[in-house]
Parts: structure tokens; C-alpha cells; sequence
């Protein structure tokens, strides 16, 4: 599948800014199946943008701009062509060892709720992949909208299973399954939560892959979901788990399937920070800058 996409980054400020730093991750790299056919990022501010490799392999654009700024626009643009994998991803660039991808996050309410997060999973004797799907569902059993649920119903791949081939995806009616009245009061608190951050069902995912000893990675990247919806999508998030014998396999809690072909992967590492589209510092005298985001997804 070939896929063309477009982002864009729009900043106006009242009153100018005196000065702006941007440090950008917008440009995706090669792997197995995720081949990258032509990508730009464009600033239309006289600097100098400057790229480098980070720890964990993705591509960091930075400028800054010394002079009053009343408005400014990044564009990140490209091609990929992208080949089904069912969720694992292999040729990627790993510059640090597994161990690192196993530190929780030292937010104790986060930790408190990946806790009843494998309490209300129940994945003991299971194999890790069989753990991993389990979480997955009962997340999204949780967090999932009406038009996840169907575009995880309609459009996804699973992720292979222990011996190699392919685990089918949990069925529409599997994943909307009520939530036990003990896990409610979670589950609303959850709900809650989300409203504010969207990624954070990929995080409590991530962080309960690590509590039971399995490396796990959030990916920032972009998702084509259903023919209605091919021409826009948003910035997306989601987990990466590394299984013996597999490697590192993608899963969306929001979506309940694998991304694959329908996927375009821009960065990878150990929480949102280090994967966010923008890190700004801009210095204003007393205003703000107001942001608005532009991505469009398509079939190229």
C-alpha cells in the first residue's frame, strides 16, 4: 500500500514572539515493510533546520528562529509504501539495549491503575502473546468509541501467536463486552482520564506489558482506518511489545488490532515526550501561542 500524508503545524502569536525553538519528530523511517519513498519538513521562517538521530533511532529536526514572530508553519510531508506485517516490526534501528524499554513510569496513580488493569485482564498461565491480546482487549473493552470498535471489527490483522502463525482478531462482540461491576468505578475513573489524553490507553498498556517482565515501546505515528475516513486522521499512539522468538509487535488498545499496511510509523521511545510531534519553547512577553494541527492521511 502506498500512502501519502501531510501534517501541518500552524502558530500564531499575540503579540510576536521574540524568538522560537522547535525540536521536531515528523519524518518516519525505514523498516521491513515501511519503506519511506520521498519526505520533507518545510518551515516557512528564515533558519536553518538541522537533523540527528536520537537514542532509539528516529529522526530529530531542530531550528530556532531570532527575531520577532507573529505567526509560523510546519509542514512535514512524504510517501511511504507499506507492506503487511501483522503487527511485527523488524529492520528498525535499536540503539539502546531491551532492558531500558522495561522502567514503569514513576506516576504511582499510573502504576496503581496498570495494577487493576492485570488484575481485571486475569493473563496469568497464559503465554506472553496470549497476555498481551488479553490486555489489549480489556482495554479497549474500556476505552474504545463506537468508531474504533468498528474499525477494529472491520479492518484489523492480528498479531501472530506463540508458534508463529496468526491469532485472529477478538470479535466486535468480544471487545464491547460489558465491564465487570467491580472493575466500574476503574473503568469510569479510566474513561475520565482519557478525555484529556488520548494515548493514554497505549501508556497503561505499555507500563502493564513491563510489569510482568515484557519490554514495551509507545510509537507515534499516523493510522488509515476506514474508507470513510481516508482523507483525514490524527496524530496517533500506540505500543510496541518485544515477544521471544517474534520480536517487537505493534498494539493499539484503541482499536484492538495490529498496525500494519494501514500504518505509517514516525517515532519510538519510553513515554510521550520522547515521541511527541513538537517540543516548543517559545519566548513571548505576556501572550500565548495558539496551535492548530492539519494531518491528512490518504491511499497516494
Amino acid at each position: 500500500m502506498r500512502l501519502s500524508v501531510q501534517h501541518i503545524e500552524k502558530f500564531e502569536f499575540e503579540p510576536a514572539a521574540l524568538s522560537t525553538i522547535q525540536v521536531c519528530r515528523l519524518t518516519p523511517r525505514d523498516h521491513t515493510g515501511h519503506y519511506v519513498c520521498e519526505w520533507s519538513v518545510e518551515v516557512d521562517a528564515d533558519c536553518d533546520l538541522s537533523n540527528r538521530e536520537d537514542a532509539f533511532g528516529n529522526i530529530v529536526t531542530s531550528f530556532s528562529v531570532n527575531k520577532p514572530l507573529e505567526r509560523l508553519t510546519i509542514r512535514s510531508l512524504g510517501e511511504i509504501e507499506t507492506e503487511q506485517h501483522h503487527g511485527v516490526v523488524r529492520g528498525t534501528r535499536e540503539g539502546v539495549p531491551l532492558g531500558v524499554f522495561l522502567r514503569v513510569t514513576d506516576d504511582d496513580d499510573h502504576v496503581a491503575q496498570t495494577k487493576q488493569l492485570l488484575e481485571m485482564a486475569d493473563t496469568h498461565d497464559r503465554s506472553p502473546i496470549d497476555r498481551l491480546h488479553a490486555l489489549m482487549t480489556a482495554l479497549h473493552a474500556i476505552t474504545g468509541d463506537d468508531d474504533t470498535r468498528e474499525a477494529s471489527s472491520n479492518g484489523g490483522e492480528g498479531a501472530p501467536g506463540a508458534n508463529g502463525t496468526i491469532t485472529p482478531q477478538q470479535s466486535q462482540s468480544q471487545s464491547s463486552d460489558p465491564v465487570p461491576k467491580s472493575a466500574q468505578r476503574f473503568a469510569d475513573a479510566l474513561r475520565a482520564k482519557q478525555s484529556g489524553n488520548p494515548a493514554l490507553p497505549a501508556m497503561l498498556l505499555a507500563d502493564a506489558a513491563r510489569l510482568i517482565g515484557i519490554p514495551a515501546r509507545l510509537i507515534s505515528g499516523h493510522r488509515l482506518l476506514s474508507e470513510q475516513a481516508r482523507n483525514t486522521d490524527t496524530r496517533d499512539v500506540w505500543a510496541e511489545m518485544f515477544v521471544e522468538k517474534l520480536g517487537w509487535i505493534g498494539f493499539d488498545p484503541r482499536r484492538n488490532n495490529c498496525p500494519s499496511d494501514e500504518s505509517v510509523r514516525i517515532a519510538a521511545g519510553l513515554n510521550l515526550p520522547g515521541i511527541s510531534a513538537l517540543r516548543v519553547n517559545h519566548h513571548t512577553q505576556q501572550g500565548e501561542a495558539t496551535r492548530h494541527t492539519e494531518i491528512a492521511l490518504s491511499r497516494a
